[in-house]
This record gives C-alpha cells, sequence and structure tokens, in this order.
C-alpha cells in the first residue's frame, strides 16, 4: 500500500514539474513575442516618418531622376512600353509586401521620368495623371490603414489584458444553459471549489490562447493578414474547450475581432492604363 501511495506521489510530482516547465517555456514565448512587437511599432513609427519626409521631398528628387532613366534607355534598348510596365508591377509588388515608402518613392521617380521615353503624348498625360492619384491613393490608404491598425492594435492588447486576469482567476462560473422546466433549477448543483487539474488545464490554454493573440498582433503590424486571420481561429478552437462563461465572452470578443473588415492594398490605376 504505502508503494503505491508513493508511486502515487511521484507520478503526481512529475506532472508538477512538466506543468511548471511548460508554464515557463510559455513565458519565454510571450516575452520574445512581446518583444518583437515593441520592436515592430518602432519600425512602423520610422516608416511613418519616413513617409512624411518622403511627401515633402518630392519635387528635390526630380533632377536626378531624368538622367538616370535616359541611361537605362540607353542600356537595355527595350520597349518604353515594357519598361514602365516592369517598374510599375515592382511598385504593386511592394504594395503588397506594406512597403508604401518604397511604393511611392518608386512612383515618384517613374513620375518625371515619363517624359524620357518614347510615348504618345496622350498616354504621356493619362500616365502623369493616373500616377498622381495613385500616389495620393496609396498616401490615403496608409493614413486609414494606420488608423485601422491602431484600432485592431487596441482590441488585442484589451484581449491580452483579459486573458491575463483569467490566467490567474480561480472561482469559475459555468455558461448559462438555456431551461426548459422551471423545476430544473431545483436540482442543479453546482461545485464549491474547482478540481486543481482543471484549473491548471484552463491556466495553460489561456496562456495558448495568449501567445495566440500575441502572435497576431505581430502579423497584423507585418502586413501578413493571412496569418493574423488564423491566428485568431486557433485562438477560437483552443478557447472552445473551455466550458466557463469568462472564457467564452473572451471567444465572442475573438470572433467579433475577426468579423472586422481588413483594408486591402490598393490597385495602381496607372497599371491599368498600360493594359
Amino acid at each position: 500500500m504505502k508503494k503505491f501511495v508513493y508511486l502515487i506521489l511521484v507520478l503526481a510530482l512529475a506532472w508538477l514539474i512538466k506543468i511548471s516547465y511548460d508554464m515557463y517555456v510559455m513565458n519565454q514565448q510571450l516575452d520574445s513575442i512581446q518583444n518583437d512587437l515593441h520592436q515592430s511599432e518602432q519600425k512602423n513609427a520610422t516608416l511613418t516618418d519616413q513617409l512624411v519626409a518622403l511627401k515633402r521631398g518630392v519635387d528635390s528628387s526630380s533632377a536626378t531622376s531624368a538622367p538616370t532613366t535616359q541611361t537605362a534607355l540607353v542600356q537595355t534598348g527595350l520597349s518604353p512600353i515594357i519598361l514602365i510596365k516592369q517598374r510599375l508591377e515592382l511598385v504593386q509588388f511592394a504594395l503588397q509586401q506594406q512597403q508604401f515608402v518604397y511604393a511611392v518613392e518608386k512612383l515618384n521617380e517613374l513620375y518625371y521620368a515619363i517624359e524620357q521615353y518614347a510615348l504618345a503624348e496622350t498616354l504621356k498625360q493619362s500616365l502623369h495623371q493616373t500616377i498622381a492619384q495613385d500616389k495620393t491613393s496609396i498616401q490615403q490608404f496608409t493614413v486609414a490603414k494606420n488608423q485601422q491598425l491602431e484600432k485592431f492594435d487596441d482590441a488585442l492588447l484589451q484581449l491580452d489584458h483579459q486573458l491575463m486576469i483569467q490566467v490567474d482567476n480561480t472561482q469559475l462560473k459555468p455558461t448559462q444553459q438555456p431551461v426548459a422546466h422551471f423545476w430544473q433549477n431545483w436540482f442543479s448543483v453546482q461545485s464549491v471549489k474547482q478540481p486543481e487539474v482543471e484549473l491548471v488545464n484552463r491556466r495553460m490554454i489561456l496562456k495558448e490562447v495568449q501567445i495566440r493573440i500575441l502572435s497576431a498582433q505581430q502579423s497584423l503590424s507585418h502586413g501578413q493578414m493571412k496569418d493574423y486571420q488564423q491566428m485568431l481561429d486557433f485562438a477560437i478552437q483552443q478557447l472552445d474547450t473551455l466550458p466557463d462563461a469568462d472564457s467564452q465572452k473572451i471567444k465572442q470578443q475573438v470572433i467579433q475581432l475577426k468579423q472586422l473588415p481588413i483594408l486591402l492594398s490598393p490597385k495602381l490605376n496607372s497599371l491599368a492604363v498600360m493594359g
């Protein structure tokens, strides 16, 4: 009998050690993700400053773009339409990669280089007009995108804060189930204290959800919207396993956040002009 008791104690101790190690690993992951998010926020702030500086320095770059373009035309010998289309496709790719500063810079260079290409005057005028529209659209999109990201970021931070509170919550409330008959309330039985194993498992699941939420925030800051949606899906799936009311409330908030519309990168009008 004593051997059996000792065996149970050893198994329980080993289980507690494993749980402690898992919690330690999760905390390390959370710290790493939070550091990455902080660096991403600093990078986004730098990019915003660069965009403002680029907008102010549009005129100063026009003087140097023309000679460079003339040299490129002589060296390549390609059709002007092909060259312009390639440059615009590069800009469109930069937009898809959330490189808005680079995209505006390249559009600005092309705008002042149009006159160096052997094109019909009507096509030159159309390109000047559509490139100017594209630059304005990108700048407006960047402002709207930053505002949307701030809203998403605030919502994710609130979720992270709620998860931190729930990780240490030991007083769980079951979800309210619909009652078909009034007499069912007479026989309802609720446990006064949650089993320790259930609380530990819940704490671990909430830690995993917290990692998913922070990963979603990180993907959002990098413009990786597919990964952002995927992380939210994982968080919802993990919260599905928790029956308590607080966890289900957080799950509904994650679902609402996932359903919010996401701004897509603008399409270049100038690229459509080139066919």
